[in-house]
């Protein structure tokens, strides 16, 4: 299946370079298996998303490479691509930006004939500028963003129970990131997702004349600016990326949700089961890059 990542770092911006690329089973790693392209994204001071992606699998791209250790921000999405619905080009590469969110998505939507009627409906056809069900999957829940002035708890709620209700799907995985907030979303039970949050940092030391400012390299991430040791640093993956830390398995219909700064909770949405659920049996040639199988 496809590779969700997620990251926020709390009031401190920080790399995810340990994530990507030196983890036990970092992003890089997991792109062997999941070869067709990968993305990642983070936002500048001023807001503006900032995505590199390529078509390209993450561990033979060295702009993957160079974005892993150069990008800094407090919200990233990061994504990895076992194609199952779409061509292979960057068009069609997570993770997407839509008015300024980024959204990434693991999993398998169909009745697309269905999805596409209801975006037209609601007037956002031409946010889908690829062709797969994940970017018409975020074209939805931005239209729900929009109707519920932000809200994106409401959205998320809204969003999922009318494709819970209305199209054939096996997994609506998502991570969906704002400036200053990351949300991730397990539903139904088909695909794994996982957490772990805390405080994270070691080895920092004073920066010149400011004690206020450290230079920390860890295990974790990579800092230059205000100690971040007392940060709340939440990471969501699709599968455990690390050995030595308690990894927590999301429950179904549940939306994690992350910042603003050191902020964390866990939301259960109240969502209906899906009418009509996808077996793994009926997923076919996709039924192997989906887990359990």
């Amino acid at each position: 299946m496809c590779r969700l990542f997620g990251l926020h770092t709390g009031a401190q911006p920080q790399t995810c370079s340990f994530w990507l690329l030196n983890a036990p089973d970092s992003l890089s790693r997991q792109s062997r298996r999941q070869p067709h392209g990968a993305g990642i994204g983070t936002f500048e001071p001023n807001g503006a998303p900032h995505l590199v992606r390529s078509a390209l699998a993450a561990y033979l791209d060295p702009a993957f490479t160079r974005a892993a250790q150069d990008m800094t921000g407090t919200s990233f999405v990061a994504h990895v691509r076992f194609a199952t619905e779409g061509e292979l080009n960057v068009a069609n590469t997570h993770p997407f930006e839509q008015e300024g969110r980024m959204f990434a998505h693991n999993g398998v939507i169909r009745s697309l004939e269905v999805l596409d009627r209801e975006l037209a409906r609601r007037g956002v056809s031409d946010l889908a500028l690829g062709t797969t069900d994940s970017e018409r999957y975020f074209a939805l829940l931005t239209s729900y963003v929009r109707e519920a002035a932000g809200d994106v708890l409401r959205a998320l709620r809204e969003c999922l129970t009318w494709l819970a209700r209305n199209v054939s799907l096996y997994c609506l995985n998502c991570v969906f990131a704002t400036p200053r907030e990351v949300w991730a979303v397990r539903y139904p039970d088909t695909n794994p997702l996982w957490y772990i949050t805390g405080r994270r940092g070691t080895g920092s030391h004073p920066a010149g004349a400011d004690p206020g400012l450290v230079r920390l390299t860890s295990s974790f991430m990579r800092v230059h600016g205000p100690d971040p040791s007392n940060n709340t640093v939440t990471v969501v993956a699709s599968e455990p990326m690390t050995e030595h830390q308690q990894w927590t398995m999301i429950d179904p219909g549940t939306a994690l949700h992350a910042g603003p700064g050191n902020a964390f909770e866990l939301l259960d949405l109240g969502l209906p089961r899906p009418t009509r659920q996808i077996t793994h049996a009926e997923l076919g040639a996709a039924a192997a890059t989906q887990g359990g199988a």
